[in-house]
C-alpha cells in the first residue's frame, strides 16, 4: 500500500468517525429546560436518562439516552415512544409489562432493562410532580390497574405502612414472573417488579416485591399456579 493510499484510508476512517459522532450528538442532543428529568443507574451498571417536555397536559417531546447495550437502548426508546402525547395519568400506565408488549420477549438476563426503563420514567415523573406542586396528577395513581406496581402515589422508598417491610419472590424464569404479575394485578394486590437483588443472586433477572403483610395471601394465590424458587425478606 502506497503512502497516498494509506493517507486516504486514514482520512476516510476519520471522516466516518466524525460523521458518526455528529449523528450521535444530533440524535441524542440534550433537552433544554425539561419539565421532568431523571438519570438512573441500574444494578447491571447501565445508566438511563429520560427527560420530558409538556405542552399543556400532554407530553410534547421526550429525550431518551442510555450507555447500555442494544436491548437497554430499545427499552428506553420504547418508553419515549409510548410517552409522547400522553397525559400524566396515562404516563403512569407505562410499566414493565407495557414495555415488553412492544419490544417482545426478552432473555431473562436482560429483563432488568425494561425494569430500569420503567424506573427511570417514574423518577422523571416524580421530578415533574415536584416542580409542579399545584398540578393535577389524579386519574392514574392508586388505581389497581396500570403499571406493574401497587405502590403508586407513595414516595420512593416509603412503605405503605410505617414499619412494614418487603419480601421478594424469585422465579425460575421471567415467564413465571409475568404469570404471577398478571394474577396479582387481577386481584388488585400491591406489588412491584424489580431486578433480583445482588445479595440474593448474581443473575440479571427480575423478581416480584410485595409488602410483608401480603405474604400469606400471595403465597395462597400463587401456590400450585406459579412455582417460585425462593422467598426472601428485604
Amino acid at each position: 500500500m502506497t503512502v497516498f493510499n494509506l493517507l486516504m484510508t486514514v482520512l476516510a476512517i476519520t471522516g466516518v468517525a466524525l460523521l458518526w459522532f455528529v449523528l450521535h450528538y444530533y440524535l441524542n442532543s440534550l433537552m433544554e429546560n425539561p419539565d421532568g428529568i431523571a438519570k438512573v443507574t441500574g444494578s447491571c451498571g447501565d445508566t438511563m436518562e429520560i427527560a420530558l417536555k409538556f405542552n399543556g397536559p400532554k407530553v410534547e417531546d421526550v429525550h431518551c439516552w442510555t450507555d447500555g447495550c442494544a436491548i437497554s437502548k430499545m427499552c428506553v426508546e420504547t418508553v419515549g415512544m409510548l410517552a409522547r402525547g400522553k397525559t400524566f395519568p396515562e404516563l403512569n400506565t407505562i410499566d414493565t409489562t407495557a414495555i415488553l408488549e412492544r419490544v417482545g420477549k426478552l432473555p431473562d438476563t436482560h429483563m432488568h432493562c425494561a425494569v430500569l426503563a420503567e424506573t427511570t420514567l417514574k423518577k422523571a415523573l416524580s421530578d415533574y410532580r415536584q416542580k409542579n406542586p399545584g398540578g393535577n396528577f389524579r386519574g392514574g395513581e392508586g388505581s389497581g390497574a396500570g403499571p406493574a406496581t401497587g405502590d403508586r402515589g407513595i414516595p420512593e422508598g416509603v412503605s405503605r405502612t410505617v414499619g412494614a417491610g418487603y419480601v421478594v419472590y424469585l422465579f425460575p424464569s421471567a415467564n413465571y414472573v409475568m404469570k404471577a404479575e398478571k394474577i396479582l394485578k387481577g386481584l388488585g394486590i400491591s406489588y412491584k417488579i424489580i431486578p433480583v437483588p445482588r445479595h440474593l443472586s448474581s443473575d440479571c433477572g427480575v423478581c416480584l416485591r410485595i409488602s410483608r403483610d401480603q405474604q400469606e395471601r400471595v403465597g395462597e394465590v400463587l401456590r400450585e399456579k406459579v412455582p417460585w424458587e425462593h422467598l426472601a425478606a428485604l
